[in-house]
C-alpha cells in the first residue's frame, strides 16, 4: 500500500511540475534579419569570403597553367627536369591548401572575424530571448531555425516578435 501511495505521489508531482513549465519558440533567423549590425556583419563576412575565394582561385588557375605547360613539355624534359617541375607544382598545391586553411579553417581569419562580429550580436539576442522568456514564464525556449522534427507550432507560443520588439527598444 505504501508503494502504491509513493508511486501515485511521484506521478502527481510529475504532472504538476510538467504543467507548470511553459514552452516557447523563436525564429533566430527572423530576429537576426531585423538587426542592422548583423546584416552589416554578414555583408562584411561575405565580401571577405569572396575576396579570399578569388585569391585562392587565382592561385589554382596559376597551378593549372603550370600543370598544362608541364604536360605539354613533359616528353622533351629530362627525368630531373620532370621531377623538379612536379615538385614545384606539388609545392604550389600545398601552399594553396595552407592558404585555404589560413582563410577558412577552424582557426582561420574568416572564422575569427565572424566570431568577433557575430558573437556580440548573438549574446544580445540570447539575453533578449531570456528576458522575454522570463517575462512570459517560459522555462524552455526552442529555436525553430535549428530544431528538427517540429511538425506543428502554435503561434501563441511564438516569442519571435516579442524579442524583436524588446531589441528595438
Amino acid at each position: 500500500m505504501k508503494k502504491v501511495f509513493v508511486i501515485l505521489a511521484v506521478c502527481f508531482m510529475t504532472v504538476l511540475s510538467a504543467s507548470a513549465q511553459s514552452v516557447g519558440y523563436v525564429d533566430t533567423e527572423k530576429i537576426l534579419s531585423c538587426i542592422q549590425e548583423y546584416l552589416d556583419a554578414q555583408s562584411e563576412l561575405n565580401d571577405l569570403a569572396d575576396k579570399y575565394k578569388a585569391d585562392i582561385q587565382k592561385d589554382v588557375d596559376a597551378i593549372d597553367v603550370l600543370y598544362r605547360d608541364y604536360m605539354a613539355k613533359k616528353s622533351t624534359m629530362s627525368a630531373a627536369q620532370q621531377q623538379a617541375k612536379e615538385n614545384d607544382i606539388i609545392a604550389k598545391e600545398k601552399a594553396v591548401k595552407e592558404k585555404e586553411e589560413k582563410y577558412f579553417g577552424e582557426q582561420g581569419i574568416l572564422t575569427k572575424r565572424s566570431e568577433k562580429l557575430i558573437s556580440p550580436i548573438q549574446e544580445v539576442v540570447e539575453q533578449a530571448i531570456q528576458k522575454v522568456a522570463d517575462s512570459r514564464g517560459c522555462s524552455i525556449v526552442m529555436d525553430v531555425t535549428v530544431a528538427t522534427g517540429i511538425v506543428y507550432k502554435n503561434s501563441r507560443y511564438d516569442l519571435t516578435n516579442a524579442v524583436i520588439d524588446y531589441l528595438s527598444k
